[in-house]
C-alpha cells in the first residue's frame, strides 16, 4: 500500500518577504573559516607523536 505524499508548505505575502530577508541576512553573515591552519596543527601533532 502506498504512502500519501505530503504537500510542501508555501509562504505567501509578508511571511515570504520576511523569510527571504532573513535568509539573505544569514547568507551574508555566514563566516567561512580557513581550516588550513587547523590542518597544519593536526599534522604537526601527529608528526610529533610518530603517527
Amino acid at each position: 500500500m502506498a504512502i500519501a505524499i505530503r504537500s510542501i508548505p508555501t509562504l505567501y505575502g509578508e511571511d515570504a518577504e520576511r523569510f527571504l530577508l532573513k535568509a539573505e541576512e544569514a547568507e551574508q553573515n555566514s563566516q567561512r573559516t580557513n581550516i588550513s591552519h587547523n590542518i597544519s596543527l593536526v599534522k604537526d601533532f601527529l608528526r610529533k607523536q610518530n603517527l
